[in-house]
Parts: structure tokens; C-alpha cells; sequence
């Protein structure tokens, strides 16, 4: 589901339109409000093969076990640990919206709209061996779950390929869109099954945002018209960047503590320069040492329903 906040911008702008609306029957009827439903499929491989990828990677002073020649706390040793447990990406994800188009001749729409679209990926628990406070061995369902959003607005010119007042028509699209509020939320829960934390659990939640993307889109549909102000329309489209961009600002939360004897703050995404939090972010390479650049890239088709109220 979309978060509130996506959905406290899609209210604000169904009354701020409602107002124009309202305004404009007084003079003429123009106006079309549109709710928007549909599926997509985005370009987004280098995130996947990033982010998605990522191992969870840290380490932990052991305090059990210890050598014979290891003397005081300052010299308790490090484990390292390291877990893949890959996201897989969704093969179709779904978006909605809302449009306002305004008669502009005979032949033609000026429109606008709001959108917001998410994609989720939640994997089964996989058991792994997590060494905490102070113990190698602790035995810990390891899941993790990933979700990427954006909202959109956008305007754009519509053409019919015949006069509108026909029950069935054909039309072209074009607009030209901005994609804000980009966020990317993870979440990795142990819950521990033996060792000393059994039946407590360790939660690591990562946060990232990105905002300004320039994107033109190009669209085909056609719509039937059943009454006087109703009709029904199937578009398809496709969407190209004109400007895009990168992850950055990320953050990180846990519910660790001093006891559990992290020694190197577990990793799947940071900034890429430790001294710029709020610069692009990186996400850990299959080696657990070197980090790539996390690029988005939202091109991709879409295939959309409309259903049109006309005013």
C-alpha cells in the first residue's frame, strides 16, 4: 500500500482541482477528472543488482573461546560474519493517480496529474549463524524486506485521432513528468533461536531518498464513451529520462546495544563518503568490502485504466 504521506499529496491535489472544477462549470463544461489504475515494468537492473544484491556484513568481538594468549578485553578478537539473502525484484508492479484534463479545441486535452507507484520484496526467513554478544555460535531467521516509491506529477497535451464526440476514440499522448519524494526503505530481522539472545530479536532498518527526476512520457490509448459524462479508457505508454540520479541521505536504525559487542556496524547500503551522510549512497558488493554507486533509472511501459467523469 502507499504510505500516508503519498496519499495526504493525492488529497491535496483532488481539492485543489475540485475547486478549479467547480469554478469552471459555471462557464462551460471542460473539464474531465480521472481516477488512474495500472501496471508498469521500470528500468531499474542496476538497483536490483546493487541494492537487491547486497550482503549483510559486519563484525563482532568474541569474549568466549578465547585463545590462550589473548589477554584483557582490548585484545578480544573479531568475527566476521556475512549473509546473502538476495531480494528478488517483481515482475510487474502497480501505480495510480489522479488527472484533471481541460478541452483545448476540438481535437485536443491539456492535461494534469498526480502519481505515486511502490515496489515490494519480502523474502522467507533463511537460518543463519550470527555471532553476538561475545558468541560465535547463535542461531538466528534471518528475513529481510525492501521498498522503493515515488511520487509524480506531470503535464501534458492529449490528441484524438477523431473529433472527441464520438463513442470510441483513438488518441495520442504526451507529457512531461517530475519524480519526487523517491524513498527506499529496508528491513532486516533476526530472530534469535539459540545462543544467548534466543527469543529476542536484533531489527536493522536502512532509509534512503533521492528527489528531481526529469522524465518525458509518450502514450497511445483509447476510450468508450457508455453515457453522457462517463467513459472508460486503455492506455499504454512509455516513459524515457531526461534527468536522473542517484540514492543519497541515507540513515540507519537499529535496536542493538552495547552488550551484543558489535564491533563494525553491519552494512548493505551507505553513504559512499563517510563524511557527507547525505551524499550518494553505495551498496555492498558481493566481496563484503568494496561498494557500487546505487543508480535509478525509472524508464519503462505502462499500461494504464482510466475511468473519466466529465463536468
Amino acid at each position: 500500500m502507499f504510505n500516508r504521506k503519498k496519499y495526504i499529496l493525492l488529497y491535496i491535489f483532488l481539492a485543489l482541482f475540485c475547486e478549479v472544477t467547480v469554478a469552471a462549470k459555471a462557464k462551460e463544461d471542460g473539464w474531465i477528472f480521472t481516477p488512474i489504475v495500472g501496471i508498469n515494468r521500470l528500468a531499474l537492473d542496476v538497483f536490483y543488482d546493487t541494492v537487491y544484491k547486497a550482503p549483510f556484513s559486519g563484525a563482532v568481538e568474541i569474549s568466549t573461546d578465547l585463545p590462550d594468549d589473548v589477554e584483557g578485553e582490548s585484545s578480544y578478537p573479531n568475527e566476521r560474519f556475512s549473509f546473502e539473502n538476495d531480494l528478488e525484484p517483481r515482475v510487474l508492479d502497480v501505480e495510480g493517480g489522479l488527472e484533471m484534463r481541460r478541452y483545448f479545441g476540438k481535437q485536443n486535452d491539456f492535461f494534469i496529474g498526480i502519481g505515486a507507484w511502490e515496489t515490494i520484496s519480502e523474502n522467507a526467513p533463511i537460518q543463519v549463524r550470527f555471532p553476538l554478544q561475545g558468541d560465535k555460535v547463535n542461531l538466528a531467521n534471518y528475513s529481510r524486506r525492501g521498498k522503493l516509491s515515488f511520487t509524480q506529477y506531470y503535464l501534458g497535451l492529449r490528441h484524438y485521432l477523431t473529433k472527441r464526440e464520438r463513442k470510441l476514440n483513438a488518441y495520442l499522448n504526451i507529457s512531461i513528468r517530475e519524480i519526487f519524494d523517491i524513498d527506499y526503505e529496508e528491513t532486516n530481522v533476526f530472530s534469535f533461536i539459540s545462543g544467548a539472545p534466543a527469543g529476542f530479536k536484533r531489527i536493522f532498518v536502512y532509509k534512503a531518498q533521492a528527489t528531481g527526476f526529469l522524465m518525458m512520457q509518450f502514450g497511445m490509448g483509447a476510450e468508450y464513451r457508455f453515457a453522457e459524462r462517463f467513459s472508460i479508457g486503455v492506455e499504454g505508454a512509455y516513459a524515457i529520462h531526461l534527468q536522473a540520479g542517484a540514492l543519497k541521505g541515507m540513515s540507519v536504525t537499529d535496536d542493538t546495544n552495547d552488550g551484543d559487542r558489535i564491533e563494525l556496524p553491519p552494512l548493505i547500503i551507505r553513504p559512499l563518503d563517510p563524511n557527507q551522510p547525505a551524499g550518494e549512497v553505495g551498496a555492498l558488493n558481493k566481496d563484503g568490502a568494496t561498494r557500487s554507486k546505487v543508480d535509478l533509472r525509472f524508464d519503462g511501459w505502462h499500461i494504464l485504466t482510466k475511468f473519466n467523469i466529465a463536468f
